[in-house]
């Protein structure tokens, strides 16, 4: 009993951070993976446990760098500040914060005791788990009207399968899950329905001269029951039904396919494919059409010298939209650059090329064509404790050229990390405004602390360029070793720039969670939440309580 007592004790020193604001009820959605060191026993960093590494914007992830194109002014997956990556490398990266993954992570008895779903790294060979969530809901303002339609009462069972595959040179994993959710709420009435089903596949296999990755996933979300605030622009593209809290149901699905070769040869090729595509039904909110997008690309990387490298790449995307005019729109991109290490802590980057714009809205029969030169010139050196870096980047979209600024630094501590970014950015119809990121961690003996500021302008689905203001705090309060008390701060902002109204939406979701460890495989939490609504002056509130019941099952190893 000792030894599992230890157990939950470093896995709850390692997670409690990761569990704040616990509720396992559809719309609250946290970080997926816990990291390696929580099944070793090592003791983690407030990084580690939030399930990221602090980074530098100009050196992030692919996932990260996906989304904070548009912080910095970028209006397409295809701009110059990801053309180390594709969009798919970009895409499946950032998407590995899946909300419906996450959403199993939240089970109780995983985040007291055991590592997380699509964990790599952990050993080699096959791994399977099965986890059990069980949550009882109150809301008295579910839908976010003025004044509140009623009040409602749902249970909630989610059972989701985790299979992990790993080989010396290649993981593969494999996501299934699916809620059976009994309701009671004021405008759907009484029923019991089997809904939100999401299944993903990824494989990534490495060699010593080459890497294949692929990865396709399907989830279906039911919005009548979804107001979560974690999982905004997973994908890096701002859109509307992100935040909305409209009924219906959308299904997104996600894809791709990239293979790179030549990896140490002089000359080295990269092809990427990638695709992303949203329906809707059973909605009436206009924002809420159809989209698909898919994207093709190919590099050629010449390594002239071990310290200066040159690229040519070449990418075309499609879009295409059930909106009102019925957008379709295609993206060629031509550009060729340099990397150079200017010494062994610092390098530059440098790339030009031209983008062309050809849109036709069938609904009206008409067609344009634009183009105009995009460039990025970016600086980055590694510091003792950090690193520093400065981007300039001028893009072009739909509705014209974006030009952006930013400087940037991060500083890593034995007990957490700061990093900022913070720069202007002006938009193609003269709007000039700060854009940036700020992140901190910070975690103590008994307790953990984390916040993020992102500030981004981007072209969202709906065609607008918008600017979007995310914020989060957290802190987490260890009580014993067995149980926790978490506190969280979600709030999200939107408003489009350029002629045309504003449509300014605000929301917000405060929540209060305790954690307690049962036995060695069960746990629960119950807590508290209340949310805010702003959309163009109209505000409304909801309160809500839960109880939820977990527990993972590992079939194998």
């Amino acid at each position: 009993m000792g030894k599992n007592k230890k157990k939950l004790s470093l896995a709850l020193a390692g997670g409690a951070a990761s569990i704040i604001a616990v509720a396992p009820a559809i719309g609250q959605q946290y970080p997926t993976q816990v990291p390696a060191q929580v099944a070793s026993g090592q003791q983690l960093t407030a990084p580690q446990v939030l399930g990221q590494q602090p980074q530098v914007p100009g050196q992030q992830s692919a996932g990260q760098q996906s989304s904070d194109q548009q912080s910095s002014g970028q209006q397409s997956s295809g701009d110059l500040t990801t053309l180390q990556q594709t969009p798919g490398q970009q895409a499946s990266a950032q998407l590995i914060q899946n909300p419906v993954v996450r959403q199993l992570a939240q089970n109780p008895a995983r985040r007291l005791a055991r590592p997380g779903l699509l964990q790599t790294g952990v050993g080699r060979g096959p791994s399977v788990t099965l986890d059990y969530l069980s949550t009882f809901r109150y809301d008295d303002n579910l839908r976010l009207t003025d004044p509140s339609l009623g009040s409602t009462t749902r249970w909630e069972n989610i059972l989701g399968l985790g299979v992990v595959n790993q080989t010396p040179n290649s993981t593969l994993t494999f996501d299934l899950s699916g809620l059976f959710r009994i309701y009671d709420e004021p405008v759907l009435g009484s029923d019991t329905e089997f809904v939100d089903p999401f299944t993903r596949f990824s494989y990534q296999r490495d060699s010593a001269n080459s890497q294949f990755g692929a990865a396709l996933e399907y989830r279906e979300t039911d919005l009548n029951f979804s107001r979560s605030l974690t999982d905004i622009n997973l994908d890096g593209i701002i859109d509307s039904s992100d935040i909305t809290t409209s009924a219906g149901i959308r299904t997104a699905t996600f894809g791709n396919l990239d293979w790179q070769t030549g990896i140490n040869d002089p000359l080295g090729f990269q092809f990427g494919y990638f695709h992303r595509e949203r329906d809707y039904r059973d909605t009436t909110d206009p924002n809420l059409f159809n989209n698909r997008t898919d994207n093709f690309s190919v590099a050629a990387l010449m390594r002239y010298s071990p310290v200066l490298q040159g690229n040519v790449r070449l990418s075309y995307e499609e879009f295409k939209a059930e909106d009102t005019v019925q957008t379709d729109r295609n993206t060629t991109t031509l550009s060729t650059g340099v990397s150079y290490d200017v010494s062994s802590v610092t390098t530059v980057n440098a790339d030009i090329g031209i983008r062309q714009v050809d849109e036709t809205f069938r609904a009206l029969n008409t067609n344009s064509v634009t183009e105009d030169y995009v460039a990025l010139f970016t600086w980055s050196k590694a510091l003792p404790d950090g690193t520093a870096n400065a981007v300039l980047d001028h893009t072009f979209g739909v509705n014209g050229s974006r030009t952006s600024a930013t400087v940037g630094r991060s500083y890593q501590r034995a007990n957490g990390s700061l990093d900022f970014n913070v720069g202007l950015t002006e938009g193609p119809f003269g709007e000039t405004t700060w854009i940036g990121d700020l992140g901190l961690l910070y975690s103590l003996n008994t307790s953990q602390f984390a916040a993020r500021l992102q500030r981004r302008v981007g072209t969202s689905t709906q065609s607008r360029e918008t600017r979007q203001t995310l914020a989060y705090l957290a802190y987490d309060y260890f009580i014993n070793p067995i149980s926790a008390v978490s506190f969280s701060l979600d709030f999200a902002d939107q408003e489009d720039e350029g002629p045309g109204a504003a449509n300014p939406r605000q929301r917000a979701n405060f929540t209060a969670a305790y954690t307690r460890a049962i036995t060695n495989d069960w746990a629960m939490s119950f807590g508290y939440q209340h949310q805010f609504d702003d959309q163009g002056g109209t505000t409304a509130s909801g309160n809500s309580v839960y109880f939820t019941l977990g527990r993972q099952f590992t079939l194998k190893p």
